[in-house]
């Protein structure tokens, strides 16, 4: 068995409007060096899993907040775990990067960055509580390629409340003339806590946000679009979020991470002082129907579908025999050819309406 490996920072420079991940802005230099002290102990409790981990993923928050010492810290724990990683990635925010970090990326054998660059229109970027520029994400995207990085990842959010189909449009003009190898397009969800959601922002309707989709896939057709929001040129699909997609099993380490071992999903506490206090929050055993629901859910976000053999081979009953299909065949939102299930081109925009069919 092969596993993954995410490693939580929660701290951030602003808090984005939009997000309703685990974050922090400190207050003082004491209580980063204090948590990620108790994160680096948190590591010794999955010693036994490292020799088989194949991805690590740094996320946040955002991890190039932390000044270089720190950020070191971090990078030196990891590579004392003695794992040879297929992938080994970071998020960073584009106005943060440093040639010093990146020079610390290279020298612990990070090979992967994931840039949250979110728009590359000035306006909308401030709006959505960014602090970077358009200029910022080139730049940081020419520092990276420059110096030896080429598995990039550039984040874009659309279909916000002020999108239009010139705005995206600008946007992917920007993007597609970096040439980035992947990019990962989401549309903008109104998640509970969050600064958009307490403002009551009016979102964009069902039939502006499918024709903004519609937009994405067409500009993006050079692209492989292997899941419903990435996209991957020459080979560089993600190797970690594939671990998530396909059930598979992962250590998750960090304020707030969420990890999948041994048949249990956990979630460690959000809170700091709860974190400082005792790592995990909530655990939930995962039973045969649990884990049928899930593979099929994570499953049909990849645009390759789920194979009804190996569903077989994994849970010794059918597809078929454990879900009703009718109505996601009548409405035409799923396809079955031969071996595969997959979502059709309509399913992929309704995917929310399919998944509920595997809870």
């Amino acid at each position: 068995m092969s596993y993954g490996l995410y490693v939580h920072i929660p701290f951030c420079k602003h808090i984005c409007s939009y997000c309703d991940f685990c974050k922090m802005v400190p207050s003082n230099k004491e209580l980063v060096s204090k948590y990620i002290d108790r994160m680096i102990n948190e590591f010794d409790l999955y010693e036994k899993y490292y020799k088989d981990v194949e991805t690590i993923y740094i996320g946040g928050g955002t991890p190039n907040s932390l000044d270089d010492e720190t950020l070191e810290r971090v990078l030196q724990k990891i590579s004392s775990l003695n794992i040879n990683p297929k992938e080994y990635s970071i998020e960073i925010n584009p106005e943060l990067l440093t040639l010093s970090q990146v020079n610390l990326f290279k020298k612990y054998g990070i090979n992967r960055v994931s840039m949250g660059a979110e728009s590359m229109d000035d306006n909308i970027l401030k709006l959505l509580g960014r602090h970077h520029t358009s200029e910022d994400v080139i730049n940081a995207y020419n520092l990276l390629k420059n110096n030896g990085i080429e598995n990039i990842n550039i984040d874009i959010i659309y279909a916000h409340p002020w999108d239009n189909f010139d705005l995206l449009n600008d946007t992917i003009d920007k993007v597609l003339s970096l040439n980035p190898p992947h990019l990962s397009f989401y549309t903008l969800i109104l998640e509970d806590k969050t600064i958009f959601k307490y403002k009551k922002v009016k979102m964009l309707d069902e039939d502006t946000v499918s024709n903004l989709m519609d937009l994405v896939n067409d500009r993006l057709k050079d692209y492989h679009h292997y899941e419903i929001s990435n996209y991957s040129r020459n080979g560089f699909e993600s190797l970690h979020n594939m671990i998530y997609w396909k059930s598979m099993e992962y250590i998750g380490i960090g304020m707030g991470a969420s990890g999948y071992l041994d048949s249990i999903r956990y979630d460690n506490n959000r809170l700091l002082k709860d974190y400082m206090n005792s790592y995990r929050g909530e655990e939930n055993t995962l039973d045969i129907s649990d884990k049928k629901s899930e593979y099929m859910i994570l499953g049909l976000r990849l645009l390759d579908g789920v194979s009804r053999s190996k569903y077989k081979k994994l849970f010794a009953s059918n597809i078929e025999d454990d879900f009703s299909l009718y109505k996601l065949l009548k409405y035409n939102l799923i396809e079955i050819n031969g071996d595969i299930i997959k979502m059709t081109y309509k399913g992929y925009k309704l995917g929310n309406y399919v998944f509920e069919e595997f809870i």
